[in-house]
């Protein structure tokens, strides 16, 4: 923890545990109301849950816009305004996607719990932090969210290669 605070400096670990408390204030806020999902339980039987066309879109054109960077983040060649541009698309697809999509209960539930919520608060930081060691890290954690929709997610055609871990 204290190499932690040494690298990242104590404003970075405050504004990650700001946008914390603001995931969760903008989960609440968000028109769908998810029941109860605990992520240690099987997800529907092992088949993947329902999608609709709104989310489909929305995270394909997330999927470019981190496939199309995922080289150069592997290789830290972005700089802090770089990720912040990259935030910015990401969060108008996140948005478009909270205020449109129309999924069943139990799709919905898991999709909150699964991937929003991780993703939401990873874009938030790649969007918000000073420094871009975070927000390579918070980029990463963009693409852990894609593995895990496209894992639990009826998308046809989604790309697992193009978001691969490095």
């Amino acid at each position: 923890m204290l190499a932690a605070i040494r690298t990242t400096g104590l404003g970075v670990l405050g504004a990650i545990g700001l946008i914390c408390v603001a995931t969760q204030v903008y989960a609440e806020e968000h028109s769908h109301k998810p029941a109860a999902h605990k992520t240690g339980q099987s997800l529907n039987q092992g088949a993947k849950l329902e999608t609709d066309e709104v989310l489909r879109h929305g995270m394909e054109n997330i999927r470019q816009l981190m496939a199309s960077k995922q080289e150069a983040i592997a290789q830290d060649q972005l700089r802090t305004q770089d990720y912040q541009l990259l935030a910015e698309a990401v969060g108008k697809n996140i948005s478009h996607i909270v205020k449109n999509c129309k999924l069943p209960k139990k799709s919905d539930a898991a999709f909150h719990s699964i991937v929003l919520a991780d993703m939401t608060q990873s874009n938030d930081i790649m969007r918000a932090s000073p420094k871009y060691q975070a927000q390579r890290a918070a980029a990463l954690g963009v693409l852990q969210s894609l593995r895990n929709y496209g894992e639990y997610f009826q998308h046809p055609g989604w790309q697992l290669n193009n978001v691969q871990p490095r």
